[in-house]
């Protein structure tokens, strides 16, 4: 099976969330998908201003989705 991540920033404090980024790399498991998520998401957080992340309360929320036919 072959799974895809996508990754969305949200702000906790008003429940929304930027679109979903969905990333082309395939994985081959559920496991390397979580893997990947969580370590594409410290990245994506360390780039972002530390204020602005307190200010509205920002995180990831992210997904690995089973690619169609797979």
């Amino acid at each position: 099976m072959k799974f895809f991540m996508s990754i969305a920033v949200c702000s906790f404090l008003d429940m929304t969330c930027l679109p979903y980024v969905q990333y082309p790399v395939p994985h081959d498991s559920w496991h390397s998908c979580m893997n990947a998520a969580y370590k594409e998401s410290i990245e994506i957080m360390s780039e972002i201003d530390p204020d602005v992340v307190e200010r509205n309360r920002l995180a990831t929320k992210f997904t690995c989705e089973q690619a169609h036919g797979a």
